[in-house]
């Protein structure tokens, strides 16, 4: 009888600890802690490619300001719209393509929401230039590149929420 009690016990007690096993293994799907982490590091990594991507549309922002502005000695402002049409231009394609791996089939509307905030970034940057050089007198390529950080600043937030969001 005394063996009897002891299987009887043992049987119990498994059952106990395979119904909790159960519930543990139930909770792991419930609980998915791989979610998060891959949602941090895409962001991470699209912010790193559009910090090193973006370059790209920078140097032929700046290419095209200094060899107009410094080479050719045309308007501040006149190289600045300039090198701001070819550096939006190149940077609408990095970061729909190579950035934001972006697919959709209204390029051309996002292209022109992609214009529209750049003109307000665009428009932080010439006051940043007109009051750089036509008011405190300092360096035009010294104004250019604080005028340039806080317009890449503006263009990523910008882009990442409004312009290629991906939309289900």
């Amino acid at each position: 009888m005394n063996k009897k009690t002891n299987l009887d016990e043992e049987s119990s007690i498994t059952k106990v600890i395979d119904d909790i096993s159960e519930g543990i293994n139930d909770a792991g799907t419930v609980f998915n802690s791989e979610e998060t982490p891959v949602i941090e590091e895409s962001t991470g990594k699209e912010a790193v490619r559009y910090l090193l991507w973006g370059l790209l549309s920078v140097v032929v922002n700046f290419g095209t300001f200094f060899l107009l502005y410094h080479t050719l000695h045309l308007n501040y402002q006149f190289a600045n719209i300039v090198a701001w049409f070819l550096g939006v231009q190149v940077g609408f394609w990095i970061d729909r393509v190579i950035v934001f791996h972006h697919k959709s089939n209204t390029a051309f509307r996002e292209m022109l929401a992609f214009y529209g905030t750049r003109i307000l970034t665009f428009l932080i940057e010439s006051a940043t230039l007109w009051i750089g050089i036509s008011l405190i007198s300092v360096n035009g390529t010294g104004s250019k590149i604080v005028g340039q950080i806080l317009a890449i600043v503006g263009n990523y937030v910008l882009s990442k929420f409004f312009i290629f969001k991906n939309r289900n």
